[in-house]
């Protein structure tokens, strides 16, 4: 495999919104802040990317004085070759990216990352990790740590790991993954393995592109120390912060949605202040007010709210009264009761 001194990392997203590119920087600056060595990371990207988040993520890029790479997949989705409503479970273009690098990147190696990261820890440590000739080092999912720690295996993830052919306590997480690009172009038909499990697998998968590397590299993964792709939060404390990837998983929980992890999310926001999406520590301040007011959960007028359900709760308790003391009333001095 072919060496340098230069860390090679990507990221992949779809971006509609606009507003993904900003998750994005955070991952980008948490490395640069944290690791001495030469680093290019890499946007897989589609058209979805704004000219004006692109110059933000160059003026990261610079101000670490390190590399980044833009690949535009946007020409070959939808061919004959990618068709992406064939590919994934729900036609959404992001969830295929990572899927691709194997073919739109020459690099021998790459590390990959989702965008809900932050890596608090010098990512050479990653890179080093000897492969020992295996496709992929990752890992284990949250499900597979449980199992192993001795929790019971809930009966239907049992049978999917069985359809996928992993075995028990070997599913990994696809959200940080050592990836041995050259194996996957010499040893793998790659996208037509992906294509054969959409097809066989598509209807019964819930997880479409990690169930699939897993199922892909059943037998040819690298199962990895945790602290690699932290997930579990509980107990962190500012002191177990270091020396770790760590991975804000589940769609409801995303830091700039909700604080569920205490320490861990604020990791987020300590990266955030380091790029061009925030200027100041007051426009910190507010980009984390207008984010949190946003969720269902936690909002700006909560304390109006609580007053409402306050004066609801008071108001049918008098309603009720009204309306169950006459009922009371007769039954004790008209329905014979002493």
């Amino acid at each position: 495999m072919r060496t340098n001194d230069k860390i090679h990392a990507a990221l992949a997203f779809c971006d509609p919104r606009g507003t993904y590119c900003r998750h994005a920087a955070v991952t980008m600056a948490s490395i640069f802040a944290n690791t001495e060595s030469r680093v290019c990371v890499h946007i897989v990207h589609d058209d979805t990317l704004t000219h004006e988040n692109r110059v933000k993520l160059e003026l990261l890029a610079s101000s670490y004085e390190q590399e980044l790479n833009f690949i535009n997949v946007e020409n070959l989705l939808d061919t004959e070759r990618i068709d992406v409503s064939r590919l994934t479970v729900d036609g959404m273009r992001g969830t295929l990216f990572r899927l691709l690098l194997p073919d739109v990147s020459s690099e021998d190696k790459m590390i990959y990352l989702d965008c809900d990261i932050v890596v608090n820890m010098d990512i050479a440590e990653l890179w080093n990790v000897p492969l020992g000739g295996r496709a992929v080092a990752a890992v284990r999912d949250v499900w597979s740590l449980d199992y192993l720690k001795g929790k019971p295996l809930p009966w239907r993830l049992d049978k999917a790991w069985r359809l996928l052919g992993v075995k028990r306590g070997e599913y990994f997480n696809a959200g940080v993954l050592l990836m041995n690009l050259k194996k996957m172009r010499e040893e793998y038909d790659f996208l037509d393995a992906v294509g054969s499990f959409y097809a066989k697998y598509k209807k019964c998968i819930t997880l479409a592109d990690q169930d699939c590397l897993n199922h892909i590299f059943a037998n040819d993964k690298l199962l990895i120390d945790e602290r690699f792709n932290h997930i579990d939060a509980a107990g962190a404390t500012e002191e177990s912060l270091k020396g770790s990837i760590w991975h804000m998983a589940g769609g409801a929980a995303k830091p700039w949605v909700l604080c569920t992890r205490p320490y861990v999310d604020d990791l987020y926001w300590r990266y955030l202040r380091k790029t061009p999406y925030c200027r100041d520590d007051n426009e910190l301040i507010r980009l984390m007010l207008h984010d949190l007011s946003t969720s269902s959960y936690a909002h700006l007028h909560s304390s109006d709210c609580v007053k409402r359900i306050k004066k609801q709760i008071a108001d049918n308790i008098f309603r009720g009264h009204i309306w169950t003391l006459p009922h009371i009333f007769f039954k004790r001095f008209f329905g014979g009761e002493r």
